[in-house]
């Protein structure tokens, strides 16, 4: 008759034991519902809408409304953040009917000025429709198209980003055609209150040795002085003076 080793009943219990302590680990859905659900106030989503959690299979299901389309992407990849979450299906709608498409484009030009890396070697058009976004001009490096557009998809508002931004070329020369103009213009004291403003609302993109003015000044005068004081200084192949009226 075989005997079993004494020896051999711990390691026999412990073997057995095993898939029911895993059982035991093993979170429930309303477990990881609450989880995703702390992940989004971490996000600040319940300040900007209300969205509901549903958790099932490794797929957590989204739905509700945001003010925002940059909220609803926050939500989305808050949840994603969760261990057991394989999969995040996004049925969020961006809901804001008190907000038009003009109160977009003024809220989005006051935002740009608060992003730290935004020039007046940058330049942004905005104009909305129906709640889209489109972001046209030029930057100066790439991080900027993507950061502006990620900056501005938080406008209330905002149910989508067309972001058309031009990223223009890396060049030694067009750089110094910046500074040199800069310097003229705004070392000019007749532009004093435009220098000492948070962003000087005159900007200077320079492609390729090509220069225009872009931005906001306060009289024609003005508009014709900023090409003067740009046509002197430097060298460069042609100047384009879209400088606009406005307050």
């Amino acid at each position: 008759m075989r005997t079993l080793s004494l020896f051999a009943i711990p390691f026999v219990f412990a073997l057995g034991a095993g898939p029911a302590l895993e059982a035991e680990d093993r979170a429930t859905d309303a477990q990881i519902v609450a989880e995703i659900q702390n992940k989004l106030y971490h996000a600040k989503v319940p300040q900007h809408g209300d969205v509901q959690v549903a958790f099932s299979s490794g797929i957590a299901t989204l739905t509700g409304a945001v003010d925002s389309v940059g909220v609803k992407q926050a939500a989305e990849r808050a949840a994603q953040k969760v261990d057991d979450v394989a999969q995040v299906i996004g049925h969020i709608t961006v809901h804001a009917e008190d907000v038009t498409d003009r109160q977009i484009v003024e809220k989005a030009r006051k935002e740009i000025v608060t992003y730290p890396f935004y020039s007046i070697f940058d330049n942004l058009e905005l104009r909305a429709e129906s709640g889209v976004l489109t972001v046209g001009g030029q930057v100066t490096d790439p991080f900027k198209k993507s950061d502006i557009g990620n900056f501005l998809a938080y406008v209330k508002g905002v149910s989508q980003v067309q972001n058309d931004l031009e990223v223009l070329p890396v060049s030694n020369y067009d750089d110094q055609v910046r500074l040199a103009i800069a310097r003229a213009i705004y070392n000019d004291p007749f532009f004093v209150h435009y220098a000492t403003t948070a962003l000087p609302s005159i900007h200077i993109i320079v492609k390729n040795g090509h220069v225009t003015l872009e931005g906001v000044v306060n009289s024609p005068l003005d508009k014709t002085r900023a090409g003067n004081d740009a046509t002197f200084a430097a060298t460069y192949f042609s100047l384009t003076n879209n400088l606009r009226l406005g307050k």
